[in-house]
């Protein structure tokens, strides 16, 4: 399965639009990006933080990928899909902490809005992971984009940090969570 380019969507977000992000949006992004992602990226990748290498790979992903702009057109948060095998979504995402705190409900109602285009399109499975020490975090993945917690991979990070992974499988029919 390939995903159709993301077309621009207003609504159901009050103010804010889906777009395809450009590379400036995810400079932007990269560059005030939330500490504890920071840190989530370095323990997983074992790589160093560096903005302009990290936007230009997230600007060349072949997957899906989309930018929530605010009504000025200035971008909240960016992410996407990558697929990773037979019909299997692994997420990313990039943002702010000050637009976090003040737009966390619409980044849900986007993210949860891609989820949902990814499935009609064929997806089975969409998964993420997060350091098992983000708790807010980990909280958002169950709560906000209704994803499963399928455990906890022990040591996992290049220092030992456990790392925990979430799945949301498509849903059958009269099923939030397959």
């Amino acid at each position: 399965m390939t995903a159709a380019p993301l077309r621009s969507v207003r609504a159901p977000i009050a103010g804010m639009r889906l777009l395809a992000p450009t590379l400036t949006d995810l400079m932007i992004l990269v560059g005030e990006a939330r500490p504890d992602e920071i840190e989530q990226y370095e323990a997983i990748l074992g790589v160093a933080w560096d903005r302009d290498t990290i936007a230009v790979d997230h600007y060349q992903r072949h997957g899906v990928k989309f930018v929530l702009v605010d009504d000025g057109g200035a971008p909240v948060c960016a992410g996407g899909w990558d697929l990773v095998g037979p019909d299997v979504w692994q997420s990313w995402m990039v943002g702010t902490m000050s637009h976090w705190d003040r737009h966390w409900r619409a980044i849900t109602k986007a993210s949860r809005l891609v989820m949902s285009g990814l499935f009609d399109q064929g997806a089975r499975r969409l998964q993420t992971n997060a350091l098992a020490s983000r708790t807010a975090a980990c909280h958002w993945y169950e709560r906000g984009l209704l994803m499963r917690p399928e455990g906890v991979m022990r040591g996992y990070g290049v220092n030992g940090e456990d790392v925990a992974m979430f799945a949301r499988l498509r849903p059958a029919s009269g099923s939030e969570n397959g």
